[in-house]
């Protein structure tokens, strides 16, 4: 029987532009927290070219979502979590730098990766994309890649470092079957923790808790 499956590839729409890069500058101004400035130039690389492999234009165009099923903000856009997570991270390594000056943290993976921890989302969230996977999930899955291992993808194509596209594979579900970088772990739980204070505060719809800790009463507002 002739194979009459159609194949898909994980490449370009369209070419990476200036004005790509002007709007992940405009939209993610926390790229600026990145010490190393090279680092923080393929970072906004890392962004560009994930924007370009789907039909999101700009970072603020991709729904609040956490995954696709939740948790899901009830306002705002992308932007909103991942500008958050990176102030977070900040927070919360300045906190045991201070208090303990005898640990060792790579500031220059940490803010990167905070960065880039998302950066496999324009991939899983692009609506054309899920209207593919969800049109016959047994054909390449349903997703092909959840955007923590497109992301790691992404963050190796455009150059930035292993410990950078580690923590964009680690961040999420896939980190519970890794050993993950002292760099990861604080952004994982930048990132798990934002979700669940913003459940906790009321920011999340309501049908869509359901994906956090279960401990979790959210707030009304």
């Amino acid at each position: 029987m002739a194979n009459t499956m159609k194949h898909h590839y994980a490449r370009l729409r369209r070419p990476v532009t200036d004005e790509t890069r002007a709007g992940v500058i405009e939209d993610f101004p926390e790229i600026e927290l990145v010490p190393d400035k090279a680092l923080g130039n393929l970072c906004v690389e890392a962004w560009s070219h994930s924007l370009c492999c789907s039909d999101y234009k700009r970072i603020r165009d991709i729904p609040p979502w956490g995954n696709p099923n939740g948790p899901i903000l009830s306002k705002g856009s992308q932007t909103d979590h991942l500008r958050g997570v990176v102030r977070t991270t900040k927070v919360l390594a300045e906190e045991f730098e201070h208090s303990h000056p005898n640990v060792r943290i790579d500031w220059d993976v940490l803010m990167a990766g905070s960065v880039c921890h998302d950066v496999g989302k324009p991939y899983e969230f692009d609506p054309s994309n899920r209207a593919r996977w969800q049109a016959d999930p047994a054909d390449s899955g349903s997703p092909t890649f959840r955007h923590s291992v497109f992301g790691m993808h992404v963050c190796l194509t455009v150059g930035l470092p292993e410990e950078v596209a580690h923590i964009a594979v680690g961040h999420s579900f896939e980190g519970l079957h890794m050993g993950v970088s002292a760099e990861c772990m604080i952004v994982r739980q930048a990132d798990h923790g934002w979700w669940h204070v913003a459940g906790a505060l009321g920011l999340l719809e309501p049908a869509t808790i359901g994906a956090l800790p279960n401990n979790l009463r959210a707030r009304n507002l």
